[in-house]
């Protein structure tokens, strides 16, 4: 009950550590009894993560060549993924998208 209201207000995120030290070392459950506002006062949706209101963003406007210069970056920082060891081939979601045919 403590730790579904200090998570409530503070975030998960923020108290994962304090609770883990505390021997509760799962998420509380989500729910509206503890106390704990899900909006704020406005009607904005707070983080139940982070504790922090969550705005929401302007679209970003790309030309297809921005777009095609981010892909070659992610395909790149991928690629270097795999090559360290970081990420199993077989978990590349880039490669699987062109074996896929979803990427031309």
């Amino acid at each position: 009950m403590l730790a579904t209201t200090l998570s409530g207000y503070l975030g998960y995120g923020n108290v994962a550590g304090f609770l883990f030290q505390k021997g509760v070392v799962s998420a509380p459950p989500r729910s509206n009894t503890s106390g704990a506002p899900t909006t704020t006062a406005s009607g904005s949706p707070i983080n139940p993560i982070t504790g922090t209101i969550e705005r929401e963003h302007e679209p970003i406007n790309m030309t297809d060549e921005e777009k095609e210069q981010e892909a070659e970056k992610l395909f790149i920082l991928f690629e270097r993924l795999e090559k360290t060891g970081a990420l199993p081939p077989g978990q590349n979601p880039i490669r699987k998208a062109i074996q896929e045919g979803k990427l031309g």
